[in-house]
């Protein structure tokens, strides 16, 4: 199971790099930034942190902490606004 898994009504697209989230029940859009697009990218292929962390640090200058961090806090910003299922898993 990936580690960010979206919800029923969410639709993801990444379109030149500037993802878009879109919730079909509300009818509401948020765009990410680069940066969070790649970060939801990666946690929607991969299935742990120790995975989702080697293929982002190819592409983010950062440090494996931040990394973390990075798929911690955007997961969070996610599931409040109920576009993906939380998933319970910690880094």
């Amino acid at each position: 199971m990936p580690l960010i898994r979206l919800a029923e009504q969410t639709v993801f697209d990444p379109a030149d790099g500037t993802g878009v989230l879109l919730d079909t029940i509300e009818g509401v859009y948020f765009e990410l930034n680069p940066t969070a697009t790649l970060i939801l990218e990666a946690a929607i292929r991969c299935e742990t942190y120790d995975e989702a962390v080697r293929e982002l640090a190819t592409r983010i200058d950062a440090g494996d902490s931040e990394l973390r961090e990075g798929i911690t806090s955007l997961a969070a910003q996610l599931a409040e606004s109920r576009l993906i299922v939380p998933s319970g898993v910690s880094p």
